[in-house]
């Protein structure tokens, strides 16, 4: 549970950042009912698989069946991908999640950017960096950012 209103009493208004997201539903849903036993299962297995894993499955599938060559990852028996999942097992089920399952559960459209697809020249990343980092010869560090980037980052 985040208590936004301690702190914005202590000088840190953060909820507008989340707000403008979309993202009050989740910090909704946390004040909900939970299930430790069954998210320690999850996250126990829990797995990021991305198109690298994706790549390597197939891989795997051909060099044991070689006439799998040349066929969809359907027609091989390998579940589908088309983004970046987090794959688990739980109680023997499998479960996975991708940002359009998140996306359904928040309410959420699939917009916006993401930092790691710029290169490091460019006008989002110096501007975001300029907004975070008190000190530009400490970037990457915790040192360096506004306290406000601080309270965010914890």
């Amino acid at each position: 549970m985040v208590d936004f209103e301690s702190l914005k009493a202590n000088g840190f208004d953060v909820k507008p950042y989340f707000t403008t997201q979309g993202w009050d539903k989740y910090f909704e849903m946390l004040n909900g009912p939970i299930y430790p036993d069954l998210l320690k299962h999850f996250w126990m297995k829990a797995k990021v698989f991305t198109k690298v894993e994706a790549k390597q499955e197939e891989y795997l599938a051909i060099e044991r069946d070689p006439s799998l060559k040349g066929k969809t990852r359907k027609e091989m028996g390998l579940l589908e991908f088309t983004s970046t999942q987090i794959r688990s097992n739980v109680c023997g089920i499998n479960l996975t999640f991708s940002k359009v399952h998140f996306n359904a559960l928040l309410g959420l459209t699939n917009s916006g950017l993401i930092l790691d697809d710029f290169e490091k020249d460019t006008t989002y990343r110096n501007d975001l960096l300029h907004r975070m980092c008190v000190d530009m010869q400490l970037k990457g560090k915790v040192k360096g950012m506004t306290d406000e980037c601080r309270v965010l980052f914890k």
